[in-house]
């Protein structure tokens, strides 16, 4: 059983809002005595990423520092953007890695949150990229002393087309794995993850990573009904994706499950080609087990559920192939968490090409 392993002031929280909110939220954290820790736009901009100087910056004030970033996704409807917020203090910086290449970070004695932009050039290698910049993060982290990946997020383009032998996200497969074995991460240690393709027409295409770090382990957890990505069959990749299936973090009174992009697979197969209904249908059961069994690892008075709490409601993120399948698929994702307060749709291609949807989330649980 997991003990307390930060204060329950220094959790992390995130809010899906439309753009047109975003300086008003930020106004209001100050209010609370809360702080900004992360912004991610998803939506195409002129610009790939957000510096320093950037319109919230300026209109807040100097002293409200926090790091910004384009995702390369593109919200379905409204511009969402995605606000990851604190309590406590938290110190800021940035270490270069490459030219042009920064590794952004916040940071408080426990928790470290980090995000890489790295442009694509036409003939890159994301086997290269990725192995190269998981390996200096893989580093950064341990020189921080938060050397626990916990979450991680991957955006890139073309994540279903050829790179240079293999499909692009079977390079990054490979990159990803290359870094982990060279390091002491072991399959049981590997983060909750999210792989998605972002828009291929970006002005300037990026790889984008972002990562939660920690002091101390979380708990990682596998879905009893799939096959551990990390032991999937060879054909699906030379390496296979070295991610889990969900994780779990105390945070004092609060522990947060973070549960990785979830799609329609059932052991290591692909179900409901070119049904979406049922795909979503699907997607939410593995969603369900992996509750479940979290749950199964928690105490009575500790469970995560579906339904708004003094703990808050979950928050759920959704990448869709087809930005019209949404109103197709919304209804049965309310219906799976009508309580759910934050919600973001977001256009992107699925790791596998004959699935069109994907879905993760993040559910918080008090103890009484």
């Amino acid at each position: 059983m997991f003990e307390p392993l930060i204060s329950e002031k220094e959790a992390i929280s995130i809010k899906y809002l439309p753009q047109s909110q975003i300086l008003l939220a930020l106004s209001d954290l100050r209010e609370q005595n809360r702080v900004p820790l992360l912004l991610v736009n998803h939506f195409q901009q002129k610009k790939g990423t957000y510096k320093q100087d950037s319109e919230y910056t300026r209109k807040l004030g100097a002293n409200d520092v926090f790091i910004q970033l384009q995702s390369g996704l593109d919200s379905i409807g409204e511009q969402q953007c995605e606000l990851w917020i604190g309590s406590g203090q938290w110190q800021y910086g940035h270490k270069e890695l490459d030219v042009d290449v920064d590794l952004s970070f916040c940071s408080n004695e426990n928790t470290l949150i980090g995000s890489v932009s790295i442009p694509l050039e036409e003939n890159s290698s994301l086997q290269n990229l990725s192995q190269l910049y998981y390996k200096q993060i893989i580093d950064f982290i341990s020189e921080q002393s938060k050397q626990h990946l916990l979450r991680m997020w991957n955006y890139f383009p073309d994540i279903n087309q050829s790179g240079h032998v293999l499909e692009r996200y079977q390079e990054f497969c490979i990159g990803r794995h290359n870094a982990f074995a060279s390091g002491a991460t072991k399959e049981f240690d590997y983060p909750a993850a999210s792989a998605v393709g972002s828009a291929s027409q970006a002005l300037s295409p990026k790889m984008v990573i972002i990562f939660i770090a920690t002091h101390e382990s979380g708990l990682f957890l596998e879905n009893p009904d799939q096959i551990s990505a990390y032991q999937y069959p060879s054909h699906y990749s030379p390496k296979s994706p070295s991610f889990a299936r969900a994780s779990i973090y105390h945070t004092g009174k609060l522990q947060q499950l973070h549960i990785s992009g979830t799609a329609s697979i059932v052991g290591h197969e692909s179900k409901f080609h070119g049904d979406i209904i049922n795909q979503t249908h699907q997607t939410i059961k593995n969603l369900k087990r992996l509750i479940k069994h979290g749950n199964e690892e928690c105490a009575q008075n500790e469970q995560f559920s579906l339904m708004s709490s003094s703990a808050g409601a979950p928050i759920i993120k959704v990448y869709l192939r087809n930005p019209a399948d949404k109103e197709i698929v919304a209804p049965i994702i309310q219906a799976f968490t009508p309580d759910t307060q934050y919600i973001c749709y977001l256009q992107a291609d699925v790791c596998r090409q004959e699935l069109d949807i994907e879905i993760e989330m993040l559910l918080n649980s008090q103890r009484e």
